[in-house]
């Protein structure tokens, strides 16, 4: 379930772990750190008490520059270590080595080849490719030619991110070499949707 900004919280994440699929959501949604430390408890105790349930979670972080909160986020990020930390909207350098260094994964939003590169450089674990039709900073390029250009070049995991709204969209996805997507817009509508 992908990060949706003010749509997707621990209601969501939980919920989608329960189902078998990978919930996430990006802490900018929390409005202050406090809430943040709040969802973020939440969901490792729910983790803790449904240790068998077949689905994972992810923290969604903002890591440009300017972004004011990133220190006390990744202080949080240390303290409750979720197992996969997206990051967007600039370079996973800052994360790679925290996120790691306790068995965690990082995936690295991208919109171009340019960028997924740079990620790849840096030793992300995987690379979200943020294509024409995904929502928030989306991309422009078509996932035709996006998902084969990047798996030319990098091994780790793809995840599609763009338009993916059906079954059919996910199996075409990982046709093109995709190993993951984002399915976003079809969880608004959810009982658990912060909208």
């Amino acid at each position: 379930v992908a990060p949706m900004f003010l749509v997707s919280g621990p209601e969501m994440v939980i919920a989608a772990r329960q189902c078998g699929v990978i919930g996430s959501f990006p802490a900018p949604n929390a409005r202050t750190i406090q809430v943040l430390d709040e969802w973020l408890k939440q969901i490792t105790e729910a983790v803790q008490r449904e240790p068998d349930c077949p689905g994972n979670w992810s923290l969604n972080l903002v890591v440009h520059h300017t972004y004011s909160r990133l220190r006390e986020e990744l202080e949080l990020v240390q303290k409750y270590k979720p197992p996969i930390v997206i990051t967007a909207l600039g370079s996973p350098r800052h994360v790679v080595d925290l996120v790691q260094g306790y068995g965690g994964i990082v995936i690295a939003d991208v919109s171009s080849i340019k960028y997924a590169k740079k990620a790849a450089c840096i030793g992300v674990d995987g690379l979200a490719l943020v294509s024409a039709g995904a929502g928030g900073h989306t991309g422009t390029l078509s996932p035709f030619t996006f998902i084969p250009a990047v798996r030319d070049f990098f091994d780790g995991i793809i995840v599609y991110a763009g338009g993916i709204g059906t079954g059919e969209g996910i199996a075409a996805a990982e046709v093109l070499g995709a190993d993951l997507v984002y399915m976003g817009t079809r969880f608004i509508a959810t009982d658990e949707s912060r909208a």
